[in-house]
C-alpha cells in the first residue's frame, strides 16, 4: 500500500504518495499530462516490492499547489521536481516518466545529472510545427467555471473522446483509436482526474507540448531506458526517441495489461550492474 503525503517546497505544497523500501536507488514515477500520480498507483506498487517509490503530483496537478508562474516551462516544473527530491532527503534517485512525465525527467537529467542515476521514457511522442501549433491552440482548453455548469459538460466529451480519438479533437475515421467504446466509469476516473487539476491543468500539458524533445533528448547523458507501452497512441515513435539517444535501451511493455511483466522489464534496468546499463538483459520483446 502507498501513504499519501504532503512535502513543503518554498512555492507551495506537493502530494505525493510513497511505499516501499530499499533498492539500488528510490524511484520516482511521473505521472503524465491532463493526470495525476493516482495513474501511476498500481505500477508504484508492483515496484515498490524491490524498492522506495515516490509518486508527486506534479505542481498544478492533483492536490499539489500550482507554480507561480502562469506559464511554466518543463525547466520550471524539473526544478520544482528537484525541489521535491531536496524536501524528502534524496541525494540521487532514478525517474520514471510517461509522457508530460518523461519530458520533465529528461530536464532533470540535463539539469542534476549527478543526482539522476537513470531515467525510464515511457511514452516519448514528437510533434512538427504544425501539429504543435494545432495542439496548442485545442487539446488543452482551459477549465473556466460558468453559472450553468456547461463547462462540466465540456470537460466530460473530452474525457470522453480521448479514450476514442487521438487526438481527442479530431473526431473523425482517420483518427479513431483501435481500442473498444471507453466504459463509461474509466471516462469518469478520467474526468475526476482533470477536474481534480482545476484550472491550472493546461499549464503542464502545454508546457509538454511545447517541448522540443528532438531538440533535448540527445543533450541526456545518463543512462536510459526508452519505453514503448502496448497501445499507446505515440509507441510508433519510441525507436525515433532511441535513435537520437545512442546507446539508450529501447523495449516493449504490456503497461496495464500485465503490470508484473512490465514491472520485471523496468526492474531488471533499474537493477542491472553500473556498468552495464545500456545493454542490460531484457525479459520482455524490444521494439
Amino acid at each position: 500500500m502507498l501513504r499519501r503525503r504532503f512535502a513543503d517546497l518554498g512555492w507551495g505544497q506537493v502530494h505525493y504518495r510513497t511505499g516501499g523500501h530499499g533498492g539500488a536507488a528510490p524511484l520516482v514515477l511521473l505521472h503524465g499530462a491532463a493526470g495525476n500520480g493516482q495513474g501511476l498507483t498500481r505500477l508504484a506498487e508492483a515496484l515498490s516490492e524491490t524498492r522506495l517509490v515516490l509518486v508527486p503530483d506534479l505542481p498544478g496537478c492533483g492536490e499539489s499547489d500550482p507554480l507561480p508562474d502562469d506559464a511554466p516551462d518543463l525547466g520550471t516544473f524539473a526544478q520544482a521536481l528537484i525541489g521535491f527530491c531536496d524536501a524528502m532527503g534524496l541525494a540521487a534517485c532514478d525517474v520514471l516518466g510517461a509522457h508530460l512525465g518523461a519530458r520533465v525527467a529528461m530536464e532533470m537529467a540535463l539539469a542534476a545529472p549527478s543526482r539522476t542515476r537513470r531515467i525510464i521514457l515511457d511514452g516519448v511522442g514528437f510533434y512538427d510545427d504544425a501539429g504543435r501549433q494545432e495542439m496548442l491552440e485545442r487539446v488543452a482548453p482551459e477549465i473556466r467555471p460558468d453559472p450553468d455548469g456547461i463547462y462540466l459538460h465540456m470537460a466530460h466529451a473530452m474525457c470522453r473522446d480521448y479514450f476514442r480519438f487521438f487526438p481527442w479533437f479530431a473526431r473523425d475515421p482517420a483518427h479513431r483509436r483501435a481500442a473498444p467504446a471507453p466504459d463509461p466509469i474509466a471516462v469518469h476516473a478520467k474526468l475526476l482526474e482533470v477536474l481534480k487539476n482545476g484550472t491550472t491543468y493546461h499549464r503542464a500539458y502545454r508546457a509538454a507540448i511545447r517541448y522540443r524533445v528532438e531538440d533535448r533528448l540527445p543533450l541526456v547523458r545518463v543512462p536510459a531506458l526508452i519505453v514503448a507501452t502496448r497501445g499507446d497512441n505515440v509507441a510508433p515513435q519510441a525507436a525515433r526517441a532511441a535513435a537520437l539517444l545512442p546507446g539508450a535501451a529501447l523495449v516493449e511493455t504490456p503497461g496495464a495489461a500485465d503490470l508484473a511483466e512490465t514491472a520485471a522489464i523496468l526492474t531488471r534496468f533499474l537493477d542491472t550492474p553500473a556498468s552495464l546499463p545500456q545493454g542490460f538483459p531484457n525479459p520482455g520483446a524490444e521494439t
